[in-house]
């Protein structure tokens, strides 16, 4: 069997390199108050954004989309065979 690699999404939050999971658990974190807006991020092409208010990014970021295609491409199968 033959599986498809997919290199993880890193992104650099100050000091740290976060993986995808710890990305979007800060994005949440600072949706719910816990951390504070404005935390600023680099993905790994050097792109830049921020986190707002609401858990948003100012700008996309390279990697953020895989798993919502992935998601998509899976909802669509499904319904494909329905």
């Amino acid at each position: 069997m033959e599986i498809k690699r997919i290199k993880a999404p890193k992104f650099r939050v100050g000091r740290y390199v976060l993986n995808e999971y710890e990305f979007r658990n800060l994005q949440l974190e600072v949706a719910l108050g816990i951390k504070p807006a404005g935390i600023k991020v680099t993905d790994s092409e050097g792109n830049r954004s921020v986190i707002l208010e609401h858990g948003s990014l100012s700008r996309s970021l390279k990697g953020m989309e895989i798993s919502g295609k992935l998601s998509l491409e899976l909802l669509r199968a499904n319904r494909r065979e329905e």
